[in-house]
């Protein structure tokens, strides 16, 4: 499954594909995240209003699109994505906010080049099925987080048709479904008790984590840097199951977990892999 295609140790893989030199969870950023050399990729599922699956990490399509100057959506604001049918997300420009907030330095540095902006201000949000068949095609492994929809418990339709997608495209082995929504986890796995499945951690660990952990049961656990400490990885690998932290930009600090055999989540893989 998902971890017969990574080293047995630790592993370096793109936060929202290599997004610190293209526009977050575009089809250039997994190209990117490949090319540079980073054994999988994390990127971030959502479903549009008409139901299709689309790649999208915020709630809002304000901070990474040019929403906000397209005169025909401006009665949607604060535009809500899943309030987007599919063809109108398709529409939105994806990649110039890039080039303007240049939000990791990498525009004015150089490190992105010049040559290259046009195809930024070209991308679009791709679809769930695009980044699939990317994957299939290159063997190329990703972490699939899917975005809670903040709807009543008991709706977890995204979490059917995710592996719906998945059997279609015949990429289960290569993906890693995670989400911070412990309701959409279970229902992957009762759909499908051989999918891979990783637990989110944010602010802190389960009170009684490997029971816990062991309970989906899950693959791998994805706690935020600032909790993966020496004693957390031993205890948590300990049991059999891998861990990945997130977001881990700094190369000492990303030295240190890979020799632990952790799973190192960065904005910056270029950067890492390069050593």
């Amino acid at each position: 499954m998902f971890f017969d295609h990574l080293p047995v140790g630790g592993f370096i893989c793109g936060h929202r594909g290599a997004r610190s030199i293209a526009p977050e969870n575009t089809l250039m950023s997994m190209v990117k995240a490949m090319e540079c050399g980073t054994h999988c990729l994390e990127t971030d599922v959502r479903m549009s209003k008409d139901g299709e699956l689309v790649i999208f990490h915020d709630n809002t399509l304000a901070r990474t699109t040019d929403v906000a100057d397209r005169p025909e959506f401006q009665a949607m604001c604060p535009w809500r994505t899943e309030l987007f049918t599919a063809w109108q997300l398709e529409q939105l420009d994806c990649g110039s906010w890039f080039l303007r907030d240049d939000p990791f330095g990498t525009v004015e540095s150089g490190e992105v080049p010049a040559e290259e902006y046009d195809t930024i201000r070209r991308q679009k949000i791709p679809r769930l099925v695009d980044l699939l068949n990317f994957s299939r095609k290159n063997s190329y492994p990703v972490n699939l987080e899917i975005k809670d929809r903040g709807d009543s418990p008991g709706k977890t339709e995204i979490v059917d048709l995710v592996l719906d997608m998945l059997a279609a495209t015949q990429t289960m082995d290569l993906i890693l479904l995670s989400s911070f929504r412990e309701e959409y986890l279970r229902r992957a796995v009762a759909l499908n008790p051989h999918v891979s499945i990783a637990v989110l951690a944010e602010k802190q660990h389960h009170p009684d984590l490997l029971p816990y952990l062991k309970s989906f049961p899950a693959s791998a656990y994805h706690p935020h840097e600032k909790l993966c400490t020496r004693e957390i990885i031993h205890h948590v690998q300990g049991a059999g199951i891998r861990v990945n932290c997130w977001t881990v930009n700094d190369k000492k600090r990303a030295g240190e977990l890979l020799r632990f055999g952790v799973g190192v989540i960065t904005d910056r893989p270029q950067r890492l892999v390069a050593g």
